[in-house]
């Protein structure tokens, strides 16, 4: 065993280690030897190993059975010995040409641990696993079979722990404290940068995480659906939306609401009292045992049949939790038409619905009982007066 004691690690050994059994006991179930696993969200998952420095290489090899070894560029060393468990490291230097370097890395790693023959299962639908890197790597292990694993970290990440969902719970309270400094702000005449400086202001003092990012957008550029806030002037009348998550420990909770610049219409109030009446009855069914495709039929046709929308193509909600851009959510599971899967207790969703340049949305935990909203803001069309 290659344990150490970190002094920056997120969750208890207890937890990745239980974490890291239900990998395994899938693994072999399947009968897969060894996991070569790119996806920062799962090398994090399974070691606590955090770092923004994906633009280089990084991997976790994971055996049926033993510790995973961590796949490294040397000046990342620090940031394991203190955020990760996991005590043995393979070491990359940079070098002009840096992919056959890397991937000598794994080969490296799997070859010590006599793993370089035989079936590797690759996360295949990593972005950080390009054809290149994958190419490469199989000219390396001309004994082993390279094959597609089936998303198993993935997978077990929907089911958030108790500790998991209370770090959630943290990071929902600082989203809403930014929509409140972003309404408190959105006057006429203010930018939207400013009214965005307001914002990040308040996430940084409530403890928010990096990346210090959201959707902030008004009047005419509310049609962008994920457009960065702009030099736009604030004008009477003008709805303001804002799309905010909260980062506590790398889990980000988000929440979408939506103010008026001055008075809202009337006009604007029906619109959002229909949007956010189909929501709330939508939430309801979200009941563990529930049929995913069913949900996601509760949100989309009503909607199209208020007339507030022509068609409605975008997801209706997706799975969201433990996050790493350039990724915006876990979107492992996904509220779209024709899907059909169930929901279970501990899944978390970001729940979503725009129309009439406004939005609203909440992050929604499944529990034995039923949906529990974690962002608990009011749910109305604020109002900057």
């Amino acid at each position: 065993m290659t344990t150490h004691t970190p002094t920056e690690m997120d969750f208890p050994l207890e937890e990745y280690r239980e974490r890291l059994l239900k990998t395994q006991a899938e693994m072999q179930r399947i009968g897969l030897p060894v996991m070569v696993l790119h996806q920062p969200e799962n090398i994090l998952y399974l070691t606590g190993f955090y770092t923004t420095g994906y633009f280089s290489y990084h991997a976790i090899v994971v055996p049926a059975e033993g510790d995973p070894v961590l796949l490294l560029r040397d000046v990342e060393l620090p940031a394991a010995r203190s955020s990760s468990w996991v005590g043995q490291h393979f070491i990359y230097k940079d070098e002009p040409d840096p992919v056959p370097a890397w991937m000598d890395t794994t080969r490296r790693a799997l070859e010590e641990l006599g793993l370089a023959g035989g079936k590797v299962g690759l996360d295949e639908h990593s972005w950080f696993l390009t054809i290149e890197r994958w190419k490469k790597l199989q000219s390396l292990l001309p004994n082993a079979e390279l094959v597609q694993e089936p998303r198993i970290v993935d997978h077990i990440r929907l089911i958030k722990s108790s500790r998991e969902i209370a770090l959630l719970r943290v990071a929902a309270r600082q989203a809403e404290l930014g929509v409140v400094a972003g309404v408190a702000a959105s006057q006429a005449g203010e930018t939207e940068r400013t009214v965005a400086t307001a914002v990040f202001n308040e996430l940084l003092k409530s403890g928010s995480g990096l990346p210090l990012s959201g959707i902030i957008i008004s009047g005419t550029r509310t049609d962008q659906l994920h457009g960065d806030f702009s030099d736009r002037r604030l004008e009477k009348g003008d709805t303001v939306y804002f799309e905010l998550q909260g980062i506590h420990q790398k889990y980000w909770a988000r929440i979408m609401r939506t103010t008026t610049v001055g008075p809202a219409t009337d006009e604007q109030k029906k619109a959002a009292e229909t949007i956010i009446r189909i929501q709330d009855e939508a939430i309801a069914l979200m009941q563990p045992g529930e049929n995913a495709g069913r949900v996601d039929r509760a949100f989309r046709e009503p909607l199209v049949a208020s007339g507030l929308k022509k068609d409605y193509t975008n997801r209706t909600g997706y799975s969201l939790g433990l996050n790493y851009r350039p990724s915006a959510g876990e979107f492992i599971r996904e509220f779209v038409p024709g899907v059909d899967w169930t929901l279970e207790p501990g899944m978390v969703f970001h729940m979503l619905m725009m129309g009439a340049g406004m939005g609203f949305s909440e992050t929604v935990l499944i529990t034995e009982s039923g949906p529990e909203r974690l962002t608990t803001m009011e749910r109305k069309l604020f109002e900057r007066n």
